[in-house]
């Protein structure tokens, strides 16, 4: 098994980094009605929530980047370029969102910062160890309570990172086609959650939630396998198999199997729109770690302003914070992961390309992010 360790790192050659700046875009726009309790266009159209469906893109883009990353680097290599992507951001967005909250807290200064609640926010969440999306005497009134809820997924694209790094690493070291073994991983991922959701039982929804998102991220892992992307006809199929699946168990991971596949065939084709988008600076990640609560405050503020304003409004002032994590946070501590020599697996022939692509490689959201 051989995975192209440069695969979708230049920015010229794809739409990656663009299609992450939508992602975390239509994560505003979600909550500019989730965050109200109400359902947006595109919820009543599809059934599926807008939040939701771009965790997928971000799942689906990792999945390939992921697959590459681990495919070419040494263990304690890849896990320390995905902690430097992921925790510096974090931890000071968390530590910041707890500082900006206080002023709109009912507790006084003392009982918000001596509350273990605060902490438990700030470095329970803050390095995924905790799940406390809330802060003590915030957002009391608002429809959700939650000062960051969109950090929920980060810890399944961990889990993520952890079930491709060891079937990479397991098709090193047997015959097993690790393209095959991600495909079959999405198809069994979706068995089950269709399986839970036909039984009518209740389960975990760790379960549900890690079944419904390995799909797109273990698509994107088979792509790269392949070094390939999907025609526009597997697209298509795709979008009609999950409306003809709609209103049954199979629905969410369906759907989540049409949005990874048209996610990658847009990452793979030119577009003068994407292309200019992915000019600009990877803001991705901290527009996605830090619109909640710029949104919650918008909407505890100014609780008239119609929605797509509110998104608007909110969009503009993520902006401020994203771009200072950007360039003061998440691309310095990713330059220090360029300091580590290569992998002893990569050929002498390709150290200097590898060099040359490690950062653009690494850039994918921990989504993220996710990236």
């Amino acid at each position: 098994m051989r995975i192209d360790p440069t695969a979708g790192s230049d920015r010229a050659s794809n739409n990656f980094e663009a299609l992450r700046w939508i992602a975390a875009s239509a994560v505003i726009l979600a909550h500019a009605w989730g965050l109200r309790g109400q359902a947006g266009a595109y919820e009543r159209a599809t059934g599926l929530d807008l939040g939701w469906s771009a965790v997928v893109m971000f799942f689906a883009l990792s999945g390939y980047l992921i697959s590459a990353s681990a495919g070419r680097r040494a263990p304690s290599a890849f896990w320390t370029a995905r902690i430097l992507r992921i925790f510096p951001g974090l931890l000071v967005s968390t530590f910041l969102t707890a500082l900006a909250v206080s002023a709109v807290s009912r507790f006084d200064a003392h009982a918000y910062f001596t509350s273990a609640q605060t902490w438990k926010f700030v470095f329970g969440t803050g390095t995924l160890l905790g799940t406390e999306y809330a802060l003590p005497g915030a957002f009391e009134h608002n429809v959700s309570t939650q000062a960051n809820g969109s950090l929920w997924t980060l810890r399944y694209e961990v889990a993520c990172y952890a079930i491709i790094f060891a079937m990479v690493w397991a098709a090193r070291r047997t015959r097993l086609d690790f393209g095959l073994a991600a495909l079959v991983g999405a198809l069994g991922c979706a068995a089950a959650h269709a399986a839970i959701l036909a039984s009518g039982r209740p389960a975990p929804v760790q379960i549900t939630n890690i079944l419904s998102l390995f799909v797109p991220f273990a698509l994107g892992a088979f792509f790269q396998a392949r070094r390939t992307s999907p025609r526009l006809w597997q697209v298509a199929a795709g979008l009609a198999a999950a409306a003809a699946l709609a209103r049954t168990p199979l629905y969410t991971c369906a759907a989540a199997s049409a949005i990874a596949l048209l996610t990658l065939w847009l990452a793979h084709t030119k577009n003068r729109a994407l292309s200019a988008i992915s000019a600009l600076p990877d803001y991705s990640y901290g527009i996605y770690i830090y619109a909640y609560p710029i949104q919650q405050i918008v909407i505890l503020t100014t609780p008239g302003l119609p929605p797509l304003a509110q998104a608007a409004a909110s969009f503009v002032l993520t902006l401020v914070p994203a771009a200072l994590s950007w360039h003061f946070i998440e691309a310095p501590a990713m330059a220090l992961k360029s300091r580590r020599p290569p992998s002893p697996a990569s050929s002498p022939a390709r150290v200097s390309d590898i060099r040359a692509d490690r950062d653009r490689i690494e850039a994918s959201n921990p989504l993220l992010l996710l990236r």
